[in-house]
């Protein structure tokens, strides 16, 4: 006959046995869990980085771009506000806004860490470092003589990640002087 101390015995044996499945079963879901929300995250991050691909290909961005980088020529902030102001020409203030705009929220994700800063920047390499070399001065201008320090300092710090990555990218200006010549080339 089977005496108590070993139905006891049994039981907890029983007893253990159960709370560890259990804690293997929980440490599995866990893991399982882990890998689906790893999975969400970037299955999120692509669809954020393929929305702004999307408005940063649309013709509309290409030509409010093409304003910025190469039509609107600036010495110093008070002349661009002479030429290019809201109240003088909305149309190419308005460019200015959006590209700015545009690159700043960029910045701000990728310094987040909300999309991955790569993806960002092996697309988009060209048109940031032209455009922040375009706008920079004006950028450095507002933030002292309009005291906001913080004006688009996440397109900044997109653009330095940019360089960082691509040291020897053409700047603006070389891209410039390039042109010229080969338009003076063909006069």
């Amino acid at each position: 006959m089977v005496s108590f101390e070993e139905i006891q015995a049994a039981n907890y044996m029983v007893a253990a046995t159960g709370v560890l499945i259990a804690a293997v079963y929980y440490v599995y879901n866990m893991r399982i869990n882990q890998r689906t929300m790893k999975t969400t995250l970037e299955t999120r991050q692509t669809q954020l980085f393929m929305q702004l691909l999307a408005l940063y290909n649309s013709k509309d961005f290409m030509l409010d771009y093409a304003r910025v980088a190469y039509e609107i020529q600036y010495e110093n902030l008070e002349g661009w506000v002479r030429k290019y102001g809201p109240q003088t020409n909305r149309e190419y203030w308005a460019s200015w806004g959006r590209v700015g705009r545009f690159f700043d929220g960029t910045g701000i994700l990728v310094r987040k860490g909300l999309i991955d800063a790569d993806l960002v920047i092996d697309e988009m390499r060209e048109l940031i470092l032209l455009a922040w070399d375009k706008v920079k001065p004006w950028v450095l201008e507002a933030r002292i003589n309009m005291n906001s320090p913080h004006t688009w300092e996440n397109f900044e710090f997109l653009a330095g990640e940019a360089r960082k990555k691509h040291v020897d990218f053409i700047s603006a200006d070389d891209w410039n002087r390039y042109e010229k010549k080969v338009l003076e080339a063909d006069a």
